[in-house]
């Protein structure tokens, strides 16, 4: 948790106020937020369960949605966004967030602002997947083994005639080295049946 005065620092220092409009969402926000932890962009609109505040942090993307009765809080990483789809109409514009376990869609009536966040919600994604592949791709580098080439090898001089009986240049000698195998009919039956003969005293 972090005090409220530093969540209203922060607001302040983007630009952000509400005076009315998503006040008890912002009240909210010093219950939810740990220590280290930044707000980069907020916004309001509409999600599927009604009007929310959208919050994105250094850390994380955070809805609030604080009714009367209820409250709900959707947290979403960074690193766990596999989609992200932005669109503007006429009249505002959505967002589209799909994780491996969410599927958030959030309408706002300021395109411009909806615009920046998607930005920012995209450069985020794409440093913490370079970050991780970096270690990966230095890790295989590492790890490839790198040809050694030597020019001491022996060289052996070979005749003419003895470089052409390793090598067979007709066709009756390559033929010859290289066999074909015989194909097995497979309509042909095999005996099933096996005499075997047996002793007076030996039954078995």
């Amino acid at each position: 948790m972090i005090s409220a005065v530093t969540v209203q620092k922060q607001l302040k220092a983007i630009g952000a106020s509400f005076p009315f409009f998503g006040k008890a969402e912002i009240d909210e926000l010093p219950k939810i937020m740990v220590e280290g932890e930044e707000i980069q962009h907020i916004i309001t609109g509409r999600y599927e369960g009604g009007y929310a505040t959208l919050c994105a942090t250094n850390f994380r993307i955070l809805l609030v949605d604080k009714k009367i009765l209820f409250l709900t809080v959707e947290d979403v990483r960074y690193d766990m966004i596999a989609e992200l789809d932005y669109g503007h109409q006429f009249w505002g514009a959505t967002i589209h967030i799909r994780s491996f376990s969410k599927d958030l869609k959030f309408q706002c009536y300021s395109k411009e602002k909806l615009r920046n966040f998607t930005n920012f919600i995209q450069q985020r994604v794409m440093e913490l997947r370079q970050h991780h592949l970096q270690p990966q791709m230095t890790d295989a580098v590492t790890a490839m083994p790198i040809p050694v080439q030597t020019f001491n090898e022996p060289d052996n001089q070979l005749t003419p005639d003895q470089a052409a009986s390793l090598v067979p240049i007709t066709r009756e000698k390559w033929h010859k080295a290289n066999p074909i195998p015989k194909a097995v009919n497979p309509y042909v039956q095999s005996p099933l049946l096996t005499r075997k003969r047996v002793g007076r005293y030996n039954p078995s």
